[in-house]
């Protein structure tokens, strides 16, 4: 599944934070601002356009007289007026308004004076490399509040040649309106709108499902994704060398993510399911997952079950569903999802 992202961020007046797929830069210094790195330290300049009046403040650390000496030169006409930052591979990159790396004087200054800022980029950054991962928790954040309504179509529709005249046409479309508007979609009408309906969402990687409906109550059998498939590592932000890398994820935080996975899964499959029409009173799904730690045979083996009636889905905030945690959810309607000690989700009996 491929992420798109563009987008510009303000941590603080005057500092901007842009990124996109191919990179992100930080931007010291709007319209009117500049930061000015001199003999006397590193100094923020604002001036309001159009009004005469500027601020001006000291943001680094005073350094004694003696540091300023050995760090600056007494007459320093070389710092830029606005620096940029950007990553290059992993880690910041300061560079002056013609692009060009601040030689290592600047630099450390910079650094050592704006890391809480240069940190927030990192961590904005960060964030952005994680999307992945996060979007693995919140498959169920689409769900819409909304129930449709499923179309009978147009089988059995009177067509104009049929009849002698028009008026006799105009009786038999009336009569074929009404018998449609009185008549509930058969089975397969409803199960073919929830595999439209399920199949048009997009998955992070491949989920199968069987659906089966009869009186109201629609059956699920999911064939779901493997722990080995959870991303096994994530990024983190280093402040000691200012930049972003990897980290290896540990087996229970793997465990975690997979169990959260599963669940946000279940959850969108029965919300979007609820959503198609209100003639599905109730939604039961089975979940399955290829495992041979049982038997040492490579077979399904079911880990997760649940069914909700549409009375039990109606006390969901469906506009509080990024707040809402799919496991605890599923537990409080009876679920059987468990894991042992090591995270490994336990064998259930399906639904029939």
């Amino acid at each position: 599944m491929a992420f798109r992202f563009n987008k510009r961020i303000s941590i603080l007046p005057g500092i901007r934070l842009n990124l996109s797929k191919s990179g992100g830069s930080l931007s010291i210094g709007p319209r009117g601002a500049s930061i000015t790195l001199g003999k006397r330290g590193v100094f923020g300049n604002i001036g309001i356009p159009g009004t005469g009046l500027s601020y001006r403040e000291r943001i680094d650390k005073p350094a004694s007289s003696a540091r300023a000496k050995s760090n600056l030169s007494a007459q320093d006409t070389t710092a830029p007026q606005r620096v940029n930052a950007r990553l290059e591979g992993d880690a910041i990159l300061l560079v002056d308004q013609d692009q060009n790396r601040l030689d290592s004087q600047h630099e450390k200054l910079l650094k050592r004076s704006m890391k809480e800022e240069l940190v927030a980029f990192l961590e904005a950054h960060k964030d952005y490399r994680n999307q992945g991962i996060s979007t693995l928790r919140l498959l169920h954040c689409d769900i819409p509040s909304s129930v449709g309504a499923i179309s009978q179509g147009s089988i059995g529709k009177p067509l104009r040649d049929q009849f002698n005249t028009e008026e006799a046409y105009l009786d038999a479309l009336m009569r074929w309106r009404a018998a449609i508007a009185n008549q509930s979609p058969d089975n397969d009408a409803i199960e073919e709108a929830v595999l439209n309906i399920l199949g048009s969402l997009d998955w992070p990687g491949e989920t199968n499902i069987a659906i089966s409906y009869a009186n109201g109550r629609l059956l699920l059998d999911v064939d779901l994704p493997e722990i080995e498939d959870m991303p096994q590592s994530h990024w983190t932000v280093s402040k000691v060398r200012l930049a972003i890398e990897p980290k290896k994820v540990s087996q229970k935080e793997l465990a975690a993510l997979y169990l959260e996975h599963v669940c946000s899964i279940l959850v969108r499959l029965i919300g979007h399911s609820f959503a198609v029409t209100d003639l599905i009173r109730s939604v039961a799904v089975s979940a399955y997952t290829q495992r041979s730690a049982s038997t040492g045979r490579r077979e399904n083996e079911y880990v997760a079950a649940v069914e909700i009636d549409r009375n039990s889905w109606s006390q969901v905030d469906l506009t509080q569903l990024a707040l809402l945690d799919p496991h605890q959810m599923l537990r409080r309607f009876g679920a059987s999802i468990e894991s042992n000690g090591k995270g490994i989700l336990l064998i259930q009996d399906p639904i029939l």
